[in-house]
């Protein structure tokens, strides 16, 4: 009897120790992490901060408040905190991140408050995805059709963008190759003052003007109609979604401008501020210069018309300029005529690179894909296309994308495409084997 209510005893102090055990309860602690954005730039609610146990890798989440403060309770250890936010402004995006190391023990003061300092990125959000301006051959081989020419521009965000203040422009000189009067010495005289000399005429749109994340608008620079009809390796312009640059009062050259398609709405035509001579707009088929700006803080018009705006580089009154402000810019795409002495017309804040062409064959100029970031998003793997064939690297001067994404064939897929955008159309574009609204 007495070993049995010995055992007993014994049983009960060991139900009780793992009682014990079983309630003992780590102390937890409030942890708040301010977010401090540079420049003074505003704080924002409902950004997700990432704070993760660096011991067993156990990961929290929580949203910043109106102060930009997220809160956690945690219990003693030692942790990163990690946030990283996107945001979209005048046509251009921005990334802000941080990561911060905290340390909680045991004296923890919960009114501590933990700052990370963030780190700002600029991406462009609109940029030139297509420029094809070089013609196509003629169907019968006495040459080659010079009038369908085109860009499309895309939203390379996951932002919806109004580029309703977009304005078309082309660099000075024309063409690349031969004489630049814009150089003083090896630097061009326009770099230090910075800005860029926009050729004859800017072209700004009439309606307002929506681009869905990863969509694209297409405009027509010439002959906005199914150009298939007469020539059937042209690009068939006729559609109600497409826009076109047609300002007769301004630019009147018959071939150049005939009447657009009656597909094409006439609020998608495109209006020119004209301060250069001629009755077209002579964008380059061999080697242009072309990028798209926003005027900021004045009226598009008031600039044009201003005449300390105004910059005549042989003082004849004839071949003038516009000096547009390079923060103004928006993207560039600078391009070399391929067999020839080509010179930079861009400074490098537009476009520190260039990328060959041969014109007259049915070349364009086409953006890369960025492989990492469109690897990147959820649900693209079974949709991506690959093994690319549609470059010109078999031929003198020319090029093909180095990612090996078919990007036109992965967007049919339903893939989302993001392209790459470092500034440097050596990096950025090839020469595409044939122009992508041919495929339409």
């Amino acid at each position: 009897m007495k070993k049995l209510l010995y055992l007993l005893m014994i049983s009960l102090l060991i139900i009780s120790y793992s009682c014990e055990e079983d309630d003992h309860v780590d102390p937890t602690f409030i942890v708040q992490v301010e977010l401090d954005y540079p420049d003074d730039e505003a704080t924002a609610s409902d950004v997700t901060v990432t704070l993760t146990n660096k011991t067993d890798d156990t990961k929290f989440e929580a949203k910043t408040n109106e102060n930009g403060i997220a809160e956690f309770e945690v219990i003693a250890g030692i942790y990163e905190a990690a946030v990283s936010e996107k945001r979209s402004s005048d046509y251009f995006t921005y990334l802000y991140t941080g990561l911060k190391s905290i340390t909680v023990t045991n004296d923890w003061n919960n009114e501590n408050t933990v700052k990370i300092e963030l780190s700002k990125s600029k991406a462009t959000q609109i940029i030139v995805k297509e420029l094809f301006v070089g013609g196509t051959p003629k169907d019968d081989g006495s040459g080659y059709f010079g009038y369908d020419k085109y860009v499309v521009l895309y939203n390379n965000s996951e932002f919806q963008a109004d580029i309703s203040d977009v304005t078309l422009a082309m660099v000075m000189p024309f063409n690349s190759s031969g004489s630049n009067n814009y150089y003083d010495g090896s630097t061009l005289l326009y770099e230090s003052e910075g800005w860029i000399p926009a050729a004859q005429a800017v072209w700004h749109f009439n309606t307002q003007v929506v681009v869905e994340p990863y969509e694209q608008i297409v405009v027509a620079f010439n002959n906005a109609i199914d150009n298939t009809v007469t020539h059937s390796q042209s690009i068939n312009f006729a559609n109600s979604e497409y826009y076109c640059t047609y300002d007769i009062e301004d630019f009147s050259h018959a071939l150049t401008y005939v009447s657009p398609s009656s597909a094409i709405p006439t609020s998608n035509y495109l209006s020119a501020l004209k301060y250069g001579v001629g009755t077209g707009w002579a964008l380059s088929n061999s080697s242009p210069g072309f990028f798209i700006f926003s005027a900021q803080d004045v009226a598009l018009e008031s600039f044009v018309n201003d005449a300390s705006t105004t910059y005549d580089i042989y003082g004849s009154g004839m071949l003038l300029d516009k000096k547009v402000p390079v923060e103004w810019i928006i993207d560039g795409v600078e391009i070399f005529r391929n067999g020839y002495d080509n010179q930079k017309r861009f400074t490098a804040g537009v476009d520190a690179g260039s990328v060959l062409m041969t014109n007259k064959l049915g070349y364009s100029i086409y953006r890369n894909v960025d492989k990492d970031a469109t690897e990147a998003i959820e649900g693209n793997a079974s949709k991506l296309v690959y093994s690319y064939s549609g470059g010109t690297e078999g031929i003198d001067g020319g090029s093909t994308d180095p990612s090996g994404i078919d990007a036109e064939a992965s967007i049919a897929n339903g893939a989302i495409i993001i392209y790459k955008d470092s500034n440097n159309s050596s990096d950025d574009f090839h020469q595409r084997e044939q122009a992508s609204l041919r495929s339409i």
